[in-house]
């Protein structure tokens, strides 16, 4: 049995987290700086020690719901299962991702839900809907909104003509609030659609399906299971069991499905394919009825146990509250302009969403209740570049449940996912990159892992070819785990055009087998470890440095090779990656983009390229701000490289891109996010730039460019703090002038995770002003995994 924290345990968890979770991650330029921060007032130091100021009233759940960014903005907490949401149909909207949608009609309240994904939507899953008008089973019931919804850390609320719902969540439950209105004139009815779950009308092959369910039911609630198949992952059939208490007893239940209604009936079940069915509990002329929803994927038991029946709306929601606050808003002490203060919580609570901890909760063979294990990886590819080493910062506990959970997933199933959910791995969109997951918990000394079995599971990714899984948009080799193109990796070191995104997967595969690498170093694994440090290397077989573009200066580029070492020049162009996606040479970012996605080996690439500047040359053709819009920030192969100015040692070009990109690309409200949230990928690329670092995922360095508040500090777990301070800074005083860590005059552009992180803590303290300046003196950042291949 999975326990869930009543106020006691609550109490528990703050004192020692790790026991009950696991029960329960002056130049051109100031014309653009003025675009971020003339708008902004500088105003008095807002700290979380200002009782007067909230951060959670300070967070906008509605920040990149629009604009493609598909943010859920329900009712949650830190990585819950219970995710609760409306669900919205609106055909001028497209895919509701997330369930939700400004404008059309809800159809649904429902339980879970996933965050900022593409692909398709996935969940939608165990709904109610309350209405009053005569009851029809041949007609759709709807509801349409009045005013705009309302959401607050922890709360939902939307407002109809017919009835206000309100809602809050616990871990695995939650309570809906019903107010009805016109309760003389009509009756209070809540519809329970057993079948209902959200769809990608613009995608119908990668759509859910309902594949059977049965609801059995009282005057007092109905329990009930739904098996449901598809989705994004084209996952195989999968069951949610669902328990419900209502706070009214119901005068009449009727049972509904394709052949009809029939009164009375309190059992009912259906076997047709997306057959709507359900049932309808009329309460009578009652203003408020409240609901009581436990959801599990084992049985209606737990289902119903995972409801705490001590909590009413009010408590539930309080606690809530107290859970965000305590785990994730409460590590964090800011100084600064309010405007920026609401931007770091904001984009700080989208990171917090998925994956999700299910412990306890996968019905697969094996597992035990015991076995730490997060769902909802959707996916890796997007989290790997710096999600996972945010969670890693701020919340080591957390980042240790998911490394350890992949290594749990692979011990019960065989092999670790890329993405997975509805308890599945299902589908892999470039390389294995759980590697650099493992990998960056490892260097960075994560506690709790089993890391012979983690790094087992690594090898296995690395050797071995995955059982094929056919996909029609990669027909060439398994996209559901493992490395599908690994033949032609082990024959030749690099990807030919026998597989689909051969430049793509050739970067990714190198990458992760630096990861390997660094477990193996870990472990004293010396042969491993010069065997996977080689291979990470072999990126460089598909650079030809005769390859051109038309229109620029230089020659090299990252292209297509055949498998008699030739490079293979059709239909390719360094700025182009086609359609960019599954069946194309690069999957989500062009071959020019794909060639500083190199993080382990930048030193290798510079002497590709020829030298320094030439180097700083390419990276500035990628931007507006001194060449075209090429790289995309909203795909996250292109995270990393307006930062690699610091490996030239001039670190003020990366300070202008970064402010550059975070006013430009970042805004504030609904359409706020230049792409898909990716579960929380985009909002941790905000907050490391916020800071003014960024994380070399799979090494221990940090990538300094300047904050964007006064004054930081961090409470890290283990009870010491990290801070940073930014003297001077301003509008125009955005550039380094001199630089201290841990009291220390510093003179390199980058800082290692043991320095300000480790068991003491640390500090950077910035001194800032006008004028660009190559303040930094010392050995650029290093390339950890720096080897020469010879072709």
């Amino acid at each position: 049995m999975v326990v869930r924290p009543n106020k006691s345990v609550l109490l528990l968890q703050l004192i020692d987290p790790v026991n009950i979770r696991y029960f329960n991650c002056k130049m051109f330029f100031s014309t653009y700086v003025v675009a971020i921060l003339a708008t902004t007032v500088f105003a008095a130091p807002l700290t979380k020690r200002d009782t007067s100021f909230n951060p959670l009233d300070h967070v906008d759940l509605f920040y990149g719901t629009e604009n493609g960014g598909n943010v859920f903005p329900g009712a949650t907490r830190p990585f819950g299962m219970a995710k609760i949401g409306v669900d919205v149909l609106d055909s001028s909207f497209g895919n509701a991702y997330s369930g939700y949608a400004p404008g059309g009609v809800i159809t649904g309240v429902s339980m879970m839900h996933e965050s900022g994904t593409g692909g398709a939507p996935e969940y939608g899953v165990v709904a109610q809907l309350p209405f009053t008008e005569d009851f029809n089973y041949q007609n759709q019931v709807t509801l349409t909104r009045t005013q705009h919804d309302t959401a607050k850390v922890g709360y939902y609320a939307t407002n109809t003509s017919s009835v206000d719902i309100e809602i809050t969540a616990g871990e695995r439950f939650g309570i809906l609030k019903y107010n009805f209105h016109n309760v003389s004139q009509y009756t209070s009815k809540v519809l329970v659609n057993a079948s209902h779950h959200l769809t990608a009308p613009d995608r119908s092959w990668w759509t859910q399906y309902f594949v059977n369910g049965s609801l059995d039911a009282t005057a007092e609630g109905y329990t009930g299971v739904s098996t449901f198949k598809g989705g994004w992952g084209d996952q195989s059939p999968w069951s949610i069991y669902y328990c419900c208490n209502f706070t009214e007893h119901a005068n009449s239940v009727l049972s509904f499905n394709k052949n009809g209604i029939k009164k009375g009936q309190t059992s009912i079940s259906s076997t047709t394919q997306d057959d709507s069915f359900g049932m309808v509990f009329d309460f009578g002329q009652v203003g408020e009825v409240v609901s009581r929803v436990g959801i599990s994927h084992i049985s209606v038991s737990q289902a119903c146990s995972n409801i705490n029946d001590q909590h009413d709306f009010s408590s539930l929601l309080q606690e809530t509250k107290e859970v965000w606050d305590e785990e994730v808003f409460n590590r964090f002490e800011l100084s600064g302009d309010q405007n920026t203060v609401d931007q770091f919580y904001t984009n700080l609570y989208g990171t917090h969403l998925i994956p999700t901890n299910k412990t306890g909760e996968n019905p697969n063979h094996g597992w035990k209740s015991s076995d730490v294990y997060y769902d909802d990886f959707f996916t890796i590819w997007d989290s790997f570049r710096c999600l996972n080493p945010l969670i890693n910062v701020v919340n080591p506990t957390r980042g240790s449940e998911i490394v350890q959970s992949l290594v749990n997933i692979y011990n019960n199933e065989g092999w670790t996912p890329d993405g997975r959910s509805a308890n599945q791995n299902g589908r892999v969109q470039g390389g294995t990159n759980s590697d650099i997951v493992m990998g960056d918990a490892a260097v960075k000394g994560i506690e709790n892992i089993d890391w012979a079995a983690a790094y087992s599971a690594m090898k296995n990714n690395a050797e071995v070819q995955p059982p094929y899984w056919y996909d029609s948009f990669a027909p060439d080799a398994s996209t559901k785990q493992g490395r599908g193109a690994l033949p032609d990796w082990l024959k030749y070191g690099y990807i030919t055009r026998k597989y689909t995104r051969s430049v793509s997967r050739t970067v990714e595969y190198a990458y992760d087998d630096f990861a390997l690498s660094q477990v193996a170093k870990k472990l004293g694994n010396q042969e491993d470890y010069e065997k996977y440090l080689a291979r990470s290397a072999n990126w460089q077989k598909i650079w030809n440095k005769d390859a051109s573009a038309d229109g620029y200066n230089y020659t090299g580029f990252l292209q297509p090779r055949n498998a008699d070492g030739s490079f293979n020049s059709t239909n390719y162009d360094p700025f182009s990656c086609g359609g960019c996606y599954w069946g194309d040479d690069e999957y989500e970012g062009k071959p020019v983009e794909y060639g500083f996605a190199v993080p382990h080996d930048i030193e290798s690439l510079v002497s590709l390229i020829g030298d320094n500047d030439t180097f700083v040359q390419r990276i500035n053709d990628l931007y507006p701000l001194h060449g075209k819009k090429v790289a995309d920030v909203g795909n996250e192969p292109s995270f990393l490289t307006p930062f690699l100015f610091n490996y030239v040692n001039q670190q003020y070009r990366s300070v202008e891109l970064v402010k550059y990109i975070l006013a430009n690309d970042f805004k504030s409200g609904s359409q706020g996010l230049p792409g898909n949230s990716d579960g929380g990928a985009m909002q941790a690329w905000v907050i490391f730039s916020l800071m003014g670092l960024y994380p070399v995922a799979g090494t221990t360095t940090y990538l300094i460019t300047t904050p964007s508040l006064s004054n930081i500090k961090l409470k890290l777990e283990n009870g010491a703090a990290f801070e940073i301070r930014a003297n001077n800074l301003s509008e125009n005083n955005i550039y380094v002038q001199s630089l201290k860590v841990n009291g220390q005059d510093w003179i390199k552009n980058w800082v290692d995770h043991e320095t300000v992180f480790g068991e003491n803590g640390g500090s950077i303290e910035f001194e800032l002003g006008s004028d660009p300046k190559v303040w930094e003196s010392g050995d650029a950042p290093p390339s950890v995994g720096h080897y020469t291949v010879s072709d």
